[in-house]
């Protein structure tokens, strides 16, 4: 994550995986529907919530709960 190259490479994957994130929770949906914006918006948010519990997670040189982490970030978002 120190190094600007792989960081942005990293993110630009992450940002190839939108639109299949997208697709996935449309899919789900009761009943399923086009991607939309709120789905855009939540597939955006899970994968930003998965880069900072991964930045936490390296802080503590991989001693805090990775699972632990990303759970604590979905949580957040529910949070007022």
């Amino acid at each position: 994550m120190s190094t600007p190259a792989l960081c942005s490479r990293q993110r630009e994957k992450q940002h190839s995986w939108r639109p299949l994130l997208v697709r996935a929770l449309a899919d789900r949906a009761d009943p399923p529907r086009a991607g939309t914006v709120a789905l855009s918006v939540k597939a955006a948010a899970a994968l930003e919530c998965l880069n900072i519990a991964l930045d936490h997670w390296l802080v503590s040189e991989g001693e805090s709960d990775l699972v632990g982490l990303l759970d604590e970030a979905f949580a957040a978002l529910t949070l007022p």
